[in-house]
Order: C-alpha cells, then sequence, then structure tokens
C-alpha cells in the first residue's frame, strides 16, 4: 500500500507514505482518497508522513502537478495548509521537482524531523527556522 489516510483527528487529516506509489493504481487511490475529502466540502489539513517511504517513485512527478493543477480549477480550496515530513534529500528533491512545475493550492511547510521537533506539532513545525515555506 502506497498511502494511508487517517481522518480521526479530521480536520488534521494524516497520511502515512510508504514504498511507491508502485503502479498507477496506487497513485490514483492516493488522489482518490484527496477529492473525495473536498467532496465532503469541510476545510481540512494535510500531515503528510514520508519518513517511512522506502523508494519514491519519480514518475509521478508530473502526475502529481496534473493532479495539482486540476485541483486548482475548483472553485473552492477546502485544504487549508499542508504539512510534509522528510528526512531524506530523495524527497525533498521530488517535492522540489512537483512545486517547480506546479505551485500547491494552499501553502506548504516542508520539515525534515531530522531537525529534532515532535512531528505531530504543527504550530512548532510550522513556525521553525528550518521549515521551507511553499505558498501557492
Amino acid at each position: 500500500m502506497f498511502s494511508e489516510y487517517d481522518y480521526d483527528n479530521f480536520p488534521i487529516v494524516k497520511v502515512l507514505f510508504h514504498e511507491g506509489p508502485n503502479s498507477i493504481n496506487d497513485f490514483e487511490e492516493f488522489t482518490d482518497k484527496w477529492i473525495s475529502l473536498y467532496d465532503e466540502e469541510k476545510y481540512f489539513t494535510f500531515i503528510f508522513d514520508t519518513t517511512q517511504m522506502v523508494d519514491p517513485a519519480y514518475k509521478y512527478v508530473l502526475k502529481m502537478s496534473e493532479f495539482i493543477k486540476k485541483l486548482k480549477r475548483r472553485d473552492i480550496q477546502y485544504l487549508e495548509k499542508s504539512i510534509i515530513l522528510i528526512n531524506n534529500n530523495k524527497i525533498k528533491y521530488l517535492l522540489d521537482a512537483i512545486f517547480s512545475i506546479q505551485k500547491p493550492v494552499a501553502p506548504v511547510y516542508i520539515y525534515n524531523i531530522n531537525n529534532g521537533i515532535i512531528k505531530d506539532d504543527i504550530d512548532d513545525i510550522i513556525n521553525h527556522e528550518k521549515t521551507l515555506t511553499i505558498i501557492p
């Protein structure tokens, strides 16, 4: 499984990534769940945890950029912000590629957990001096 969505603390939605995506079906399952959050018409925040991601699939950079572009066409952006937790440069380069092609729909805060913050403390992550912020 490429991603696991955790809705227990809604409006904060945690997404834990593993290996992959290994197929277009994995990628579409991930994006379909994202779309279903928009379909609920409730504002939310993502915490993407990539720290267990083994081998990111670079071939999905364009697909992710296209998905973001499609989301931007929606009248209302229910995603308020995203926190992306990383622990290696491979993921950082992948994110750089995605956001250089297509800016995000909401502010993105990229934080390397090796900088020592508890990964569930959103305010500390957003305000940390080593957090990279990407504004749409």
